[in-house]
């Protein structure tokens, strides 16, 4: 009788949601990238999974699902299981959408944080055809000819657009922001002349900035990019903006607790891995503290989204 009592108590406790994460994960985990191939979140999020895939020992898929100036993929985790198999790539877009009043899925409501892996450095970058030698250059012309500025972005009402709307706001001048599906889409259309510019991470095109086929006018920091040093920043040029570009993982809210802090363990271990830190190092994506867990991740959406609450209401949205 004694063991009989024994027995059902393991198998009681064994049911517990504590212990979900015994056996996770059991089969292939999807993290859905809510932008086009090749842009920042993209390139990050392949960057990290193959570390993440060996420390959580599991087959990791990326699929990319761009649309709705990142909501379409969002609204996708929405609806799959909270059982950790459906991961959101999330990125200051999703945090400026939590903002708007809408029937749809919210990332403060509908998700919670598992970890932030990234703080990129945004740039004030023109194609190489460009007429503009410096910020002074662009401003100038912004001034004279109002709208005319054509910058581009890969999410409209997202983080591109405002971020644009942001920095034109400041300068005091009127662009006209052009979207697009994808950064390589971007760089495309930079290159060719299509449009001015963007405000891009530097990351992503750091080669062609070296190579003189994109311009950097400024860096969106507070210091100087090392890899840039004699490119100014906003700052220097007196414009007080500074935000850079938040890039992490979430999952539906009602996933299990310990699953969410396993997942957010593991991320802390794939950037400690050496594959993913020479992706850092190479791409300048150390500047900036990237790793923040759980509840610290989730105080930075709420600052961010009371942020986007006053950028958005003087933006006029």
């Amino acid at each position: 009788m004694q063991r009989l009592v024994l027995l059902l108590l393991s198998v009681f406790f064994f049911a517990l949601p504590g212990s979900l994460t015994a056996a996770y994960p059991e089969r292939p985990i999807e993290i859905i990238v809510p932008f086009g191939v090749g842009g920042g979140s993209d390139t990050a999020a392949r960057a990290i999974v193959p570390a993440l895939e060996k420390v959580l020992k599991a087959k990791i898929v990326v699929t990319n699902m761009p649309g709705g100036g990142a909501t379409k993929g969002m609204l996708h985790v929405a609806q799959q299981p909270a059982d950790g198999y459906t991961i959101l790539a999330i990125t200051t877009s999703h945090f400026i959408d939590a903002v708007k009043p809408k029937a749809r899925s919210n990332l403060l409501e509908d998700f919670v944080p598992v970890a932030r892996y990234q703080l990129d450095i945004t740039g004030v970058l023109v194609g190489g055809k460009a007429p503009f030698k410096n910020l002074k250059d662009l401003i100038d012309y912004g001034k004279k000819n109002p709208r005319q500025l054509k910058f581009a972005g890969t999410s409209p009402g997202g983080w591109s657009e405002i971020q644009t709307l942001s920095f034109a706001k400041l300068a005091g001048i009127q662009m006209t922001f052009v979207p697009y599906a994808s950064g390589a889409e971007i760089k495309a259309a930079m290159l060719g002349g299509h449009i001015h510019g963007a405000m891009e991470e530097v990351a992503e095109t750091l080669p062609l900035i070296k190579a003189g086929q994109i311009r950097a006018l400024a860096m969106i920091s507070e210091s100087r990019h090392p890899a840039l040093p004699d490119v100014p920043t906003t700052v220097e040029q007196g414009i007080n903006h500074t935000k850079g570009l938040t890039r992490g993982f979430a999952v539906r809210k009602g996933t299990p607790p310990d699953l969410v802090k396993l997942l957010a363990d593991a991320v802390k271990k794939a950037m400690e891995d050496p594959s993913y830190k020479k992706f850092e190092q190479e791409n300048y994506l150390h500047i900036r503290k990237g790793y923040l867990p759980l509840d610290e991740f989730r105080k930075a959406w709420e600052e961010e989204v009371s942020l986007y609450k006053e950028i958005l209401k003087d933006a006029g949205f």
